[in-house]
């Protein structure tokens, strides 16, 4: 391809090439290259106060104004370190699919992309004119990625997403298999609001989803629909509470509308566990499926007097009926 050809040429650009530009003649709203959804780091504009820009940014002509091929962060940071010019590579004037090829070459194995970063360089590639299968064959092993038609449409679908959510899953390190499910939701603004308040981890992103898309299936309803119940609202609205234990207690909503039998059975041995009045020392282990009626209990103790008080309230309990009640719960 003609990009391809080109970007060869570039490649050739020679030190003695380097110029220095004004800040003022780069356009900064032109960020068709900037693959990043981190912005400028803090060491990066202390090392530049230190010993300057080293590496040249690459620039080409657009218009009136230069238009980054690479460098958005050394440009971003330049400014706020003191600079007013930065040194640069002057490439003539190319189309965006080059520019675009260019700077995933110049990146290729330094920098690593988030799912989300993926999927939206590689919507930018299709914008610039390239075809679906060049995309995925001459640019997805340039991102690390399989030369796969459905790795490519799943990380595509990145574009059906809100800046904010694009964001929220990126800095979380979300990956596309599990954000993909967002593709069939019908709104996302309660999602936004739910995963803002409560930043979970990867494996909690992927819990809640999961829950929430089956919750949706079992009641015949949609996601939405389900994460704007007064209940799991009233939770996030509690300013005071932690974000952890909102998860918690959002989470706990969630698993007893998908298992209500299961959710059931838990509350009752929570009730059982209370009628004991075991020491807090002590503690009753048990399948959480509840396909096993095997029950443990577990000591910790660091003396003869720890030991003694916990065994003491394990005898007041089998003299009452709540070992017995317990004992029923797991044999139904």
């Amino acid at each position: 391809m003609v990009h391809n050809i080109f970007l060869i040429d570039c490649m050739k650009i020679k030190l003695s090439d380097v110029s220095e530009i004004p800040i003022t003649d780069i356009d900064p709203e032109d960020r068709l290259t900037d693959f990043s959804l981190d912005g400028c780091p803090e060491k990066l504009m202390d090392s530049i106060k230190v010993i300057g820009i080293r590496h040249p940014i690459s620039v080409c002509l657009s218009g009136n104004y230069y238009a980054i091929v690479s460098g958005h962060k050394r440009f971003q940071a330049a400014p706020r370190s003191g600079l007013t010019s930065i040194p640069a590579f002057i490439i003539p004037e190319i189309d965006n699919a080059s520019r675009l090829a260019i700077n995933l070459n110049e990146n290729f194995g330094q920098r690593h992309y988030s799912d989300i970063e993926k999927g939206i360089i590689l919507n930018k590639l299709k914008h610039s004119g390239i075809s679906d299968e060049t995309i995925i064959e001459e640019y997805m092993p340039l991102l690390e990625l399989e030369r796969s038609k459905k790795i490519f449409l799943d990380l595509s679908g990145v574009k059906s997403l809100s800046p904010k959510m694009q964001i929220l899953l990126h800095r979380a390190g979300v990956p596309v298999k599990t954000f993909s499910n967002f593709y069939k939701w019908d709104r996302l603004e309660e999602a936004e609001n739910l995963f803002s308040a409560l930043r979970p981890g990867v494996n909690k992103w992927r819990d809640l989803l999961e829950l929430v898309d089956e919750v949706a299936t079992r009641e015949n309803t949609t996601p939405g629909e389900i994460l704007s119940r007064g209940e799991l609202q009233k939770i996030l609205a509690a300013s005071d509470l932690p974000a952890p234990q909102q998860y918690e207690q959002i989470h706990k909503i969630l698993y007893g509308l998908r298992y209500p039998v299961l959710s059931d059975m838990r509350k009752r041995v929570a009730r059982a566990l209370d009628e004991m009045e075991l020491d807090d020392k002590t503690k009753l282990r048990f399948q959480d499926t509840f396909e096993s009626n095997e029950l443990k209990l577990e000591l910790k103790f660091q003396s003869e007097k720890e030991l003694s008080v916990q065994v003491e309230k394990i005898f007041k309990a089998l003299q009452s009926e709540s070992v017995e009640k317990l004992i029923r719960i797991f044999q139904e």
